[in-house]
């Protein structure tokens, strides 16, 4: 036997103590209505219409434009401070 048909052995053997071992522990049943779920809670889902996307996206980028103006202004007042603190004191 090669080296490559010992190692899918493994894995085969390993991947079938897996499924024996979650369908024994009723994992598998808990999966499926998971899975029952979150098919029935997407359906009851709705996405924006391509207007309100566009909308909301200009809005994001102008207020975050604002507050990168904003806080660029802050900083160089913060900066013109501390330059005439040192100036003061030095």
């Amino acid at each position: 036997m090669s080296t490559q048909s010992i190692v899918l052995l493994v894995i085969a053997a390993a991947l079938a103590g897996l499924v024996l071992w979650v369908v024994k522990a009723g994992h598998w049943a808990k999966g499926v209505e998971f899975l029952t779920e979150v098919r029935t809670e997407m359906r009851k889902v709705t996405f924006p219409a391509r207007d309100e996307v566009v909308g909301t996206t200009i809005v994001v980028l102008i207020t975050s434009f604002v507050f990168g103006v904003f806080l660029f202004a802050s900083d160089q007042v913060i900066v013109w401070i501390y330059q005439n603190i040192v100036k003061v004191f030095s």
